[in-house]
Order: C-alpha cells, then sequence, then structure tokens
C-alpha cells in the first residue's frame, strides 16, 4: 500500500460521501442466501471488472492496516468487559458486500446477527474468526477508546500514513457504491428480499 495512489479513477464518486445504509440489518441465512446472490448476478451484469480495481485496493488497505490492529487487539482485547463485537449495531453493509463480491473472497455465510439481540455469529472465544480483509469494514477500522491512546502514541507521521489509508480505503468503498447505483439508478432497494421491503 505505501506509496499506492488511486489518481483520476476515483472520479466515478462525485459528490458521495456517505456508504449506504442498505442490508445493515438482522437477516435470516435464507434471507441473506437471496440478498447475496441478487447483487453478486447485478454485479456480474455490470462487469465485475468495473468494481475489482477498487476492490483491489481496499484489500491491499486493510491488509496494510492489519498488523497494526492485531497488535492494539492484542494488547486491548483480552482485558476488555465490553467487546465492541457485541455492539448490536455491528453489521455487513452493501459497500462491504459488493466488495467481497468483487473481490471474488468467499461470501459470508450469513449476516453478523439473524436477530438484533443477537451476538455476532463470528466472535470466537479467540476474537473474529473471520480475516480482517472479509470482516464488515466497521470491525476493520474501529479503535476504542484503549486503542485509541495507543494510537495517539504513535510517531505523527505514522498517524498521518494510516488515516491516509483509511481515507483511500474508504474513497473506494464509495466508488464501489457509486459503480453500482448508477447501473441500478431507480432501484435503490430492489434486490432485497421480498419479504424483508
Amino acid at each position: 500500500m505505501t506509496g499506492m495512489r488511486m489518481g483520476g479513477w476515483l472520479s466515478g464518486a462525485p459528490g458521495r460521501n456517505e456508504e449506504s445504509s442498505l442490508c445493515r440489518r438482522p437477516y435470516l441465512d435464507r434471507e441473506w442466501k437471496v440478498l447475496m446472490e441478487q447483487l453478486a448476478d447485478r454485479v456480474k451484469k455490470l462487469g465485475l471488472k468495473r468494481f475489482q480495481m477498487a476492490a483491489r485496493q481496499i484489500a491491499a488497505g486493510i491488509q496494510w492496516l492489519d498488523p497494526l490492529m492485531e497488535s492494539y487487539c492484542a494488547l486491548t482485547c483480552p482485558s476488555c468487559e465490553d467487546f465492541c463485537c457485541t455492539g448490536q449495531n455491528v453489521f455487513y453493509n452493501r459497500a462491504d458486500i459488493l466488495y467481497l463480491i468483487a473481490l471474488n473472497a468467499a461470501l459470508p455465510p450469513g449476516q453478523t446477527r439473524n436477530t438484533a439481540s443477537s451476538p455476532c455469529r463470528y466472535l470466537g472465544p479467540r476474537g473474529c474468526a473471520l480475516p480482517r480483509v472479509r470482516r464488515p469494514y466497521v470491525c476493520v477500522w474501529f479503535l476504542c477508546e484503549p486503542q485509541m491512546l495507543l494510537f495517539l502514541k504513535e510517531r505523527a507521521s505514522f498517524q498521518r500514513k494510516v488515516v491516509g489509508v483509511m481515507q483511500e480505503i474508504r474513497a473506494s468503498r464509495l466508488l464501489i457504491e457509486a459503480i453500482y447505483e448508477k447501473g441500478y439508478p431507480d432501484e435503490p432497494g430492489s434486490f432485497l428480499p421480498p419479504n424483508t421491503r
């Protein structure tokens, strides 16, 4: 990721500054399967290659962040009494799913939880069972208070690099959504299973 620049190809996401919250909710596994199939079919119809450059940029950024986040988690999570992973609003969103489809990564077998009160299905005894590159993005970038204190002790130049990588990831995620919405401008929620609309 060091020295990687996105250049002018980000111009596909003008004016966009927020990711869609579509898909950020509990899904039953059968609903999730339908959603994955419908989104994968739509991405294929739009041309998978249109999404892949941004997806590779996202993956490279997450892989660059991974050692830092792993070190912070090793220092803070074992003594934590309020795991961020138990947060009720931690879900895959549409950008996460489009990214995984474009990356040709194994799609998650289900949303993080089936009901609002369920724990995250991917939280195991040693932390998240998913590699960081396949987690919901909120699980990649979120720093709890003890981790933020560690981050603030880093060199200023390193802090700027981390923030820059996160900004590049965010820009690529917004681009993926912009490409999708350009192809499907009139039906932002139509891919949802019929019984969930």
